[in-house]
């Protein structure tokens, strides 16, 4: 049986950089989704998100986190989450390699909600490509619904919010 852990990306040097390399991923990803050609580094993406890349601790820094899973000690996925305005907290680079997928997705959702409760947040939102359509129903079958956008994004993206359970 495989043993799934979920870490803090930014306790150590090596779960920065694998955490750097995700959050790459992710966003390599995202652009070939979105019709863009595929980066081939860091140093190919747009000056905004090689910033992000470079500067994980600045872009998550508590209250928010970002988080990797790990699988039989091999990092497999990430989600972070960022403080937006007051009590909102938004969900970015929720991503697990394809060859992963298939519930590590939803235990990465959970450790987010889960730290956006104990940080007292009210709700937690997220930002999706339109055409991400696999990555929408994820987030209704998590409670997400339907919101206003939360920031000044010059693309189309579908806006989604749930509260957040404080127990």
């Amino acid at each position: 049986m495989a043993l799934l852990k979920v870490r803090n990306a930014l306790a150590t040097r090596r779960t920065a950089e694998a955490a750097e390399r995700l959050v790459f991923e992710y966003l390599a990803a995202t652009r070939v989704e979105t019709g863009w050609p595929e980066p081939t580094a860091i140093g190919r993406l747009p000056p905004v998100l090689q910033q992000e890349c470079r500067d994980l601790g600045q872009v998550y820094r508590p209250p928010g986190g970002l988080w990797l899973a790990y699988l039989d000690g091999k990092p497999v996925g990430c989600v972070g989450l960022v403080s937006r305005a007051l009590g909102t907290a938004e969900i970015r680079r929720l991503y697990v390699r394809p060859a992963h997928r298939g519930g590590i997705g939803r235990i990465l959702m959970n450790h987010a909600h889960q730290h956006a409760a104990d940080r007292y947040f009210n709700r937690v939102v997220v930002s999706v490509p339109p055409a991400s359509t696999t990555v929408i129903d994820f987030c209704r079958r998590l409670g997400y619904t339907d919101a206003e956008p939360y920031d000044a994004s010059p693309s189309s993206m579908v806006n989604l919010q749930r509260p957040v359970t404080h127990v």
